[in-house]
């Protein structure tokens, strides 16, 4: 009973990293995220969290692909990035990284969706923040939710608090299902085919894997949209923090 709950402590610590790994890297590129890089330090993190689930080999594979694109982007700089990261993501949108791009067909649909990932937010104290500026279906904020979920469910393992780790699990599973995971295998054929960067398609490759795993181990099976992404109109405005929720913890992207 002891050993099994330590592996449940365990997977959801380093499920917990790998979505906070994956958000960092679909964020805007900035110094911090370059020197992590740099030293090593967000590649020691990605392999220690993936050796809890070696025998997936899809998963595994992502994420020695993903160790080696960093080590061959390490001759790039911030601008780099940057301009590679404006020039897929931001102008023109050629490829849109929010989900409601690629799951409703007009306005009223989006505002539903947009509705229901914030009622998920503000169910579990995940805040928007006047900060940084993206909007709730940006990949990196709902990846970040992820992460704060996991992060909750290994706190109550932690605590020994079944009852909060189930419920964590729970919304896990719903929102993986119903949001995170309708989406990104299109995201990703987009991606793949507009990045000059091994670096992005990788991260790709990993989000793709790791959202596939994450079906299984929670038990759902997301239905993919197959449409092509749309252009989203007006500028992004909207931000987010991670917040209190079950009880106020602080997170530690290094985990």
């Amino acid at each position: 009973m002891v050993e099994k709950l330590k592996e449940k402590k365990e997977e959801a610590l380093a499920r917990s990293t790998l979505y906070s790994l994956l958000s960092a890297g679909f964020a805007y590129p900035r110094a911090d995220f370059i020197t992590d890089l740099e030293k090593g330090h967000f590649t020691a993190q990605l392999r220690q969290a993936a050796s809890y689930f070696e025998e997936e080999k899809g998963l595994f594979s992502a994420v020695e692909d993903l160790c080696q694109a960093v080590e061959k982007s390490l001759t790039l700089n911030l601008q780099d990035l940057e301009a590679e990261y404006n020039r897929v993501f931001s102008m023109g949108l050629i490829c849109p990284h929010h989900e409601t791009n690629y799951n409703t067909a007009h306005v009223f649909m989006k505002s539903q969706e947009m509705a229901d990932i914030n009622g998920f937010y503000t169910a579990f104290g995940f805040r928007l923040s006047d900060k940084e500026k993206e909007l709730v279906d940006f990949i990196g904020t709902e990846l970040e939710f992820m992460h704060v979920l996991t992060f909750k469910e290994y706190h109550a393992w932690e605590k020994g608090q079944e009852d909060k780790a189930n419920l964590c699990r729970e919304a896990q599973a719903k929102f993986l299902e119903g949001h995170l995971g309708t989406w990104v295998n299109a995201f990703y054929k987009v991606l793949s085919a507009t990045t000059h960067l091994d670096l992005f398609s990788s991260l790709g490759k990993l989000l793709v894997e790791f959202v596939t795993f994450e079906g299984r181990y929670l038990g759902v099976t997301p239905v993919q949209v197959i449409s092509e992404p749309t252009a989203r109109a007006g500028p992004e405005t909207e931000s987010f923090t991670c917040g209190g929720g079950l009880e106020d913890i602080k997170v530690n992207k290094g985990s």
